[in-house]
């Protein structure tokens, strides 16, 4: 086995020259990472084409799912691609073996385009607002008042977990008589976009805040004893939020708290509105993201199975009738 692969200080200088988010880069290092030690378990020292392909094949063998397997490639081409075009330019390497590109034109894993996570019904969800709904009463539970008011938030806005994380009390404004939340994007560095509060979920925020009577500027913070009042952590919105649909709903593998967003857009588009009034309500980039959604209502709605199923069973009544 290899104990020092050359990729690994090549690796080093491909991270420190990215321009990219600190997450992704940590991220990208992780995946190269994984791609180094395979080829020092297997004694490869200069991968050849062969090579990367067999360690794509042995994530499949691995159980890895798709999404990772394509994440994973397109990271190591991008590396490859990198270090092709920069071999010999006075970043410390400069060999022949690395003046061609062998993972050029090599396949990743095909992603089917879909959710993987289930929507709520509206009956499940307006389940979930009333047994999530806190009570005034002689003991305040500030974590149910932030739950309440980030649940309405997500099912009526469609915000990402990280969305509600970096929300400040300062982002609220209105516009042309409308309250609004300036939200900073997934891949975002400001907060150029806004999303619409309507009443009750203006109302759900505020009792959360009146009842914190703090001066956090953080619209959501920690209530934990050990941690108090610090702005709130994205695994925490994540976990409350799951804790809640599991102790209402009961525990299921499709539903998680992006399921959310997931109810937020179906519920959009079966109230009428268009493809792209619901895109820009989600803030999808790219109108295929939105058609996902369209595309598995369409399905539900779809009568096709129904109909063959009703040709089969008829026809076997028609034969009992004239036995």
């Amino acid at each position: 086995m290899i104990k020092y692969h050359p990729l690994e200080e090549i690796k080093d200088t491909y991270l420190e020259n990215l321009d990219l988010k600190h997450k992704s880069i940590k991220d990208y290092g992780l995946l190269i990472d994984r791609y180094i030690n395979y080829l020092k378990r297997h004694n490869i020292r200069y991968a050849k084409r062969s090579d990367i392909i067999r360690y794509r094949d042995s994530m499949w063998k691995d159980g890895l799912q798709a999404t990772t397997i394509q994440k994973q490639m397109v990271v190591l081409k991008n590396f490859y691609k990198w270090i092709r075009i920069h071999n010999g330019l006075g970043y410390g390497f400069d060999e022949d073996v690395y003046k061609k590109d062998v993972a050029e034109g090599i396949k990743g894993a095909k992603i089917e385009k879909r959710y993987r996570k289930e929507a709520l019904s509206l009956e499940q969800a307006k389940m979930l607002m009333s047994y999530s709904k806190p009570v005034v009463s002689d003991v305040i539970s500030l974590s149910d008042f932030r739950s309440y008011a980030i649940l309405l938030l997500m099912l009526t806005t469609g915000l990402r977990t990280i969305e509600i994380a970096r929300a400040k009390i300062s982002d609220i404004d209105t516009i042309n008589d409308f309250i609004v939340l300036y939200i900073q994007g997934k891949g975002k560095d400001g907060k150029d976009n806004f999303v619409k509060l309507s009443e009750p979920v203006y109302q759900a925020i505020k009792d959360y805040l009146y009842w914190r009577a703090d001066d956090n500027k953080y619209l959501f913070v920690s209530h934990n004893f050990s941690i108090n009042l610090e702005p709130i952590k994205v695994d925490t919105v994540r976990h409350s939020m799951k804790k809640l649909i599991d102790d209402c709903l009961g525990s299921n593998r499709r539903i998680s708290v992006h399921s959310l967003r997931h109810t937020c857009a179906t519920l959009s588009l079966k109230s009428g509105n268009t493809l792209e009034a619901t895109q820009q309500l989600l803030r999808h980039a790219n109108i295929e993201t939105t058609l996902i959604y369209a595309h598995h209502l369409n399905r539900l709605k779809d009568d096709t199975v129904e109909r063959i199923t009703n040709q089969l069973f008829e026809t076997n009544k028609e034969e009992k009738n004239n036995t």
